[in-house]
């Protein structure tokens, strides 16, 4: 039984990709299906066929206005049938990673689909990205209550990209969600080009050498030093996501056969 780990989060600027290329490190033959108006995974190979390890599917979003309104509404009822189409396809732990402003619409959809794609072998899980300021801790919060009822896991980010989460509001957001945090990262200019040019994926396999020839000795090392930690810092947030999607999950029981029994019988 397949698991699908989406993440996700309405506001824009809160690390919603730096999380996704977290668990990408994490577990790194996963494919992902991109989301998103403007295609951010560039680092990775694009999929030539469903369930291909470690690529990426970009599904353009959204329906734009002169689109829908040409169509009588129709394109903006249609607009996921590729990605809900994607989903019923998918064969091994999968990362989709949903664009700002489309996150609460395809959850929408999904809560609908998800009885579906269950029935079909197929199980969901959630990561909500959260930052310091009220409306994407707000939209979070409507993220994680959308999927409550499908989603066979919940998992919220704090990042501190933008300051300290409030503990209070993050509990009251969270819920019973698994929350883990990201700590915010003071990362010079030059490294934070290093960074934007290979993102996560390109951190380890960086050479001192080639930096230097750049930079300098000790900014080399200074810079290769701040990278590796904020790379494993991400890697330690995603941690219990990562380690839910790979997990097996439990196959339905079949009428005769008890709960938790099933794989044994297979083995039988």
């Amino acid at each position: 039984m397949p698991r699908v780990l989406l993440v996700a989060q309405e506001t824009g600027g809160v690390g919603k990709s730096t999380v996704t290329r977290g668990l990408a490190e994490a577990v790194p033959d996963a494919p992902i299906l991109e989301i998103e108006s403007v295609h951010r995974l560039t680092e990775f190979k694009a999929a030539t066929a469903a369930n291909e390890p470690g690529s990426v599917q970009h599904f353009l979003m959204r329906a734009s206005r002169e689109a829908i309104d040409a169509s009588g509404g129709k394109a903006a009822r249609a607009e996921f049938d590729d990605v809900i189409n994607a989903l019923f396809e998918v064969a091994t732990p999968t990362l989709v990673d949903i664009g700002a402003n489309t996150s609460a619409s395809l959850l929408g959809v999904l809560t609908h689909e998800a009885p579906a794609l269950r029935e079909a072998g197929i199980e969901l899980g959630l990561v909500v990205v959260v930052a310091a300021e009220a409306g994407a801790l707000a939209d979070g919060g409507a993220l994680l209550h959308a999927a409550k009822d499908w989603a066979g896991a919940r998992f919220v980010v704090a990042n501190a990209v933008r300051g300290a989460v409030d503990p209070a509001l993050l509990k009251r957001v969270a819920g019973d969600a698994v929350v883990t945090h990201l700590r915010q990262f003071e990362l010079e200019d030059r490294t934070r080009e290093v960074l934007a040019a290979g993102q996560l994926r390109g951190v380890s396999r960086l050479d001192r050498a080639g930096l230097v020839k750049q930079t300098s000795q000790a900014q080399a090392g200074r810079m290769l030093r701040d990278l590796t930690a904020f790379r494993l810092a991400v890697m330690e947030a995603v941690k219990p996501a990562a380690l839910w999607l790979v997990e097996e999950a439990p196959v339905p029981a079949r009428a005769g056969t008890p709960a938790g029994g099933s794989k044994r019988a297979r083995n039988a």
